[in-house]
Parts: C-alpha cells; sequence; structure tokens
C-alpha cells in the first residue's frame, strides 16, 4: 500500500501549476507573481478524531485550525487577507458548527483580514478546511538553505511535546499554559514585519507544524544540503519542557525534536546577517536562538549525533521515531 506522501507526490507531477508559480509543490503555501504582486494561497485542514485534545473545546479547534494556516503563510514572509472555511460534522454534532465558527472568527479578529465564504457538511467525522489568500510585499520565502547558512529559531519549543506525551499516556496536562498551548496556539505575526525588513538575507523558511526533526529533514531533502545542530536542547526547550524532561528522564535532544504544531518558523539567514536578524526579532518581542548551520555534507546532526527522523503520521494520528 502507499503511503500518503507517496499519493500526494504522484499528483503534484500532474497537476497543471500556474506558469508564474513561485514555490515547489511540497512548501509550506502555494504562491504566484500576479502582475506586480505577489500572492500566497494556503489551504490547511483538520479532523477532530485527530487533531482535538480531549481537554480543548470545538471553540479551540476553530480558533487552532485558522492559527495552524495563518502560520504556514507567515513563514513565508506575508499576511493573510481573505479565509473561506469548509466546516464538516457529524449528524448529532450540527450544533457544534456556531462554536467552531465562533473560534474561526475570533483567530480572523487577532490575525486580521476577512472571511468571505464559508461551507458546511455532515459526514461521520467533525472537520475543518481553512483557505487563505495572503499579500506578500516581497517574493515568498521558500525552502531552501546555502552551505554555511545560520538556522534560527524566534522562541523557545517544547510544550507541545509535554501536551502530546500526556495525551498518549491518557492524562490531560497539568500545567494550565501547556493546555491553553495546546488548544489555542497564537502565531506571532510580527515576524513578518522583521522578514520584510530583512528579507536579502533570508535564505529559506519552513514552518515547524509536524516536528522539529521533520522541518530540519525537510531542508535537508529540498537542497541536499546537511544541517549541523549545536546548541544545548536545554536553551532551546521552554522552561516547562526542560523541567518535564528531566521529571520524566526523557533526552531533552528528542524533547527538542518531537515539538510538533509549535506554528513559528525554522529560518535559515546569510551567515552575515545574522546578528541584524536576531536583533530585529528582539525588537518584536521574541527570543530567537542561533540552533544551528547548514554544511555541505549529506547528514542531520545534532552535536554529533544522528538526528532520528520523528515525524508525524498523519494517518494514525501520532508521533513515530526511527533512525
Amino acid at each position: 500500500m502507499s503511503s500518503l506522501s507517496e499519493y500526494v507526490r504522484k499528483w503534484a507531477k500532474i497537476i497543471r501549476r500556474h506558469p508564474r508559480t513561485l514555490l515547489e509543490w511540497f512548501d509550506d503555501a502555494g504562491a504566484i507573481k500576479f502582475g506586480d504582486s505577489y500572492i500566497i494561497i494556503k489551504v490547511d485542514g483538520f479532523a477532530t478524531s485527530r487533531a482535538l485534545y480531549p481537554w480543548c473545546s470545538f471553540r479551540d479547534f476553530g480558533f487552532r485550525s485558522v492559527s495552524a494556516a495563518v502560520s504556514d503563510v507567515v513563514a513565508k514572509g506575508c499576511r493573510p487577507y481573505i479565509y473561506a472555511v469548509s466546516i464538516g460534522v457529524k449528524p448529532d454534532h450540527v450544533s457544534f458548527v456556531d462554536d467552531v465558527m465562533k473560534g474561526v472568527e475570533e483567530a480572523v479578529n487577532l490575525y486580521g483580514g476577512y472571511i468571505e465564504n464559508v461551507d458546511t457538511n455532515v459526514g461521520l467525522d467533525d472537520w475543518i478546511d481553512v483557505f487563505i489568500i495572503g499579500e506578500c510585499v516581497y517574493r515568498p520565502i521558500p525552502r531552501a538553505s546555502k552551505p554555511l547558512d545560520k538556522i534560527l529559531i524566534p522562541r523557545k519549543i517544547g510544550l507541545s511535546t509535554i501536551a502530546y506525551i500526556e495525551y498518549s499516556k491518557g492524562r490531560y496536562p497539568a500545567f494550565e499554559e501547556v493546555r491553553n498551548f495546546a488548544c489555542r496556539p497564537v502565531v506571532n505575526t510580527n515576524i513578518v514585519s522583521v522578514l520584510e525588513r530583512c528579507r536579502q538575507g533570508i535564505t529559506g523558511s519552513i514552518d515547524v507544524s509536524d516536528t522539529l526533526a521533520e522541518a530540519l529533514q525537510q531542508l535537508h531533502d529540498v537542497s541536499g544540503n546537511g544541517v549541523y545542530i549545536y546548541e544545548n536542547p536545554l536553551k532551546i526547550l521552554h522552561p516547562l519542557a526542560v523541567e518535564y524532561s528531566r521529571s520524566s528522564n526523557i533526552d531533552s535532544i528528542v524533547m527538542a525534536l518531537a515539538s510538533n504544531e509549535e506554528y513559528t518558523p525554522l529560518l535559515v539567514v546569510n551567515l552575515s546577517y545574522e546578528d541584524v536578524i536576531v536583533q530585529e526579532l528582539r525588537e518584536v518581542g521574541l527570543e530567537p536562538i542561533a540552533i544551528g548551520f547548514v554544511t555541505i555534507l549529506e547528514d542531520v546532526l545534532w552535536g554529533g549525533r544522528p538526528v532520528p527522523k520523528i515525524t508525524w503520521d498523519y494517518v494514525t494520528g501520532s508521533v513515530t521515531a526511527r533512525l
């Protein structure tokens, strides 16, 4: 049986794409040049059976789904503008459409833009698809890297790992901050202004929405360049994730690599622009960390150790790991 990704790759080679397309089919979003403007197009979908923690509400589900789509737009250096949503529910969940739409509206009010179309349906699961048309001042940032580029992450991560591990053990996270993050992750759209000002110094960007390990591997896959992470994982992890790693006896590197649905970009920047971009990110309230660099080798390493392939399995709705 073919994997889901194999079907996607098959159709990516067949479908007709716009002659002025700007991003590869596997990127976080699609984009075209329209006249003198750059336009980004994003679609993202979720089912509650795979993407709603039991401590979260249907209202949270709507909010979080918009955040996920917005995060991919932001990672390309663009701003969301027009939204459309398609909501499906089970026959006995029709009243939940109201809750989902309230969450969607709250997110759109936060991130800016307009909801121009809504579709509803009934089926065997509850789900949502979010569509965004966004505006870009400059050419959207691709998934790309060059040897000696530095790799930055705009803030500390790891709350998502706590949420997932606790859920997998049949528990609710003890920390309210973790529960809130899992239900209503907020995308820092101030990053876009930094990406605009520093566009010439940015080689690539990829959203950390599946796992950090997968994002690093995908950076390698698109260019063939290696990745070397040198930073102490304890400096990358949120303080609660550091404590959880220690108390649960979980390798801190694994704790960081398994971070998923963080909805923040991993930035690949020109070495000569590193200090400027770090300072710009700090000025908009972020805590950027230089975590590694791009190499001419073919390996993805953390301090000399091969990075395990910790990926999100869409079929089972679980995180899997293998060397």
